[in-house]
Parts: C-alpha cells; sequence; structure tokens
C-alpha cells in the first residue's frame, strides 16, 4: 500500500523547463496571425486604397450668343409746327397737325406737307396753299376767302360749310374733294387774276 500511494515530487529544475516550455508555447500561440485577424487587416487594406475624394462630375455649359438688334438710322422728320409764328411754313412738315380755331391769315403753306390736318374753324384768310399736300385735311367751317390752292394736292379733304369766297382752286380735281357745294363753286375762282389760262 505505500508504494501505490507514493507522491513523486518533480526536481526544481525540472519544474522550470516544463513552466518555461508552456510559456513558449503561449506566445507562439498568441504571435500566430488567425483567420478573422487576417480578415480585418485584409478589409482595412482595401478600404485604404480608396481615393480620398471623388473627382466632381464634369457638365458642360452651352452659352447662347446674345442677339444684337442693328440700330435703325431711319428717323421720321420733325413737324415744324413754330412755322406758324413767322407765317412762314413753305415746305414744312405738318403732317396731322391741328390748327383748328387759330388765326392763321396770310400764312404762308406753300409746298408744306399738310397730309391729316385739321383747320376746323380756322381763319386762313389770303392764305397760301400754292402746290401743298392737303390729302385728307379738314376744313370744316373754316375761313378760306381769298385764299389760294393753285395746284395743291386734294385729295379727300373737306370743305363742308367753308367759306371759299374768292378761293383759287386752279388744277384741282373736284371729284375727289369732301363737302363741296353748288353754292361753295360759285363763289371760287378759277385762276388767281382774270385771263389767265393755266394755273402759274
Amino acid at each position: 500500500l505505500m508504494a501505490r500511494n507514493k507522491v513523486h515530487f518533480l526536481r526544481p529544475s525540472s519544474a522550470l523547463i516544463v513552466l518555461g516550455l508552456v510559456v513558449l508555447s503561449a506566445c507562439a500561440v498568441s504571435t500566430t496571425p488567425s483567420a478573422s485577424s487576417g480578415a480585418a487587416n485584409s478589409v482595412v487594406e482595401v478600404e485604404s486604397t480608396l481615393p480620398e475624394t471623388v473627382p466632381a462630375a464634369v457638365i458642360e455649359v452651352t452659352t447662347v450668343p446674345e442677339t444684337t438688334v442693328p440700330e435703325t438710322t431711319t428717323t421720321l422728320p420733325a413737324l415744324d409746327i413754330m412755322c406758324i409764328a413767322t407765317l412762314k411754313c413753305q415746305f414744312a412738315n405738318l403732317v396731322g397737325v391741328d390748327y383748328s380755331l387759330l388765326k392763321l391769315e396770310f400764312t404762308d403753306f406753300s409746298v408744306a406737307n399738310l397730309t391729316g390736318a385739321r383747320f376746323v374753324r380756322a381763319n386762313l384768310k389770303q392764305t397760301q396753299f400754292i402746290r401743298a399736300n392737303v390729302t385728307g385735311a379738314d376744313f370744316t367751317g373754316a375761313n378760306l376767302a381769298s385764299a389760294n390752292f393753285t395746284g395743291a394736292v386734294i385729295a379727300g379733304a373737306n370743305f363742308t360749310n367753308a367759306n371759299m369766297l374768292s378761293t383759287v382752286i386752279c388744277g384741282w380735281d373736284l371729284e375727289t374733294v369732301v363737302g363741296i357745294s353748288a353754292k361753295q363753286l360759285s363763289d371760287v375762282q378759277m385762276f388767281r387774276t382774270k385771263g389767265n389760262l393755266y394755273c402759274p
């Protein structure tokens, strides 16, 4: 019985050697990379290879050239409405002016452009309209006594109730005039002076 229960004790030097081997084997296990740590390292390496900044997308911008409109050099002529201050309106541009109710006796409108002008009830006694363009002008109720319309363009002009005593109408086409009555035609004269056979 004594022999079976005998406890064997190692020598101190042998115990140290065994202990050292155990420690070395533990270190060897801890320094060997595991599969999981290797996978983690590989993931880190892949992430580190990604570029830090994503390049901005290139957007092409198409610019439309500006459309330029050339400046026009055509200008309408200015009206010469102040010529009546001197009573000299020859060759004046008076298209569409309104001289209604004004006293314009002795004014010279020779060769003036009076298209569409208004002389309603104006005093035009002894006024000159020689070769003037009075197309569509309105002389309703105007005083045209002794006025001279020799060679004037009178198409569509209105002479309703106008005083035409001794008014010279040489060269008129009476078919194009508006508002001429038989009484007015009896008061007018064809020529400025007696004995003339043509319009000057």
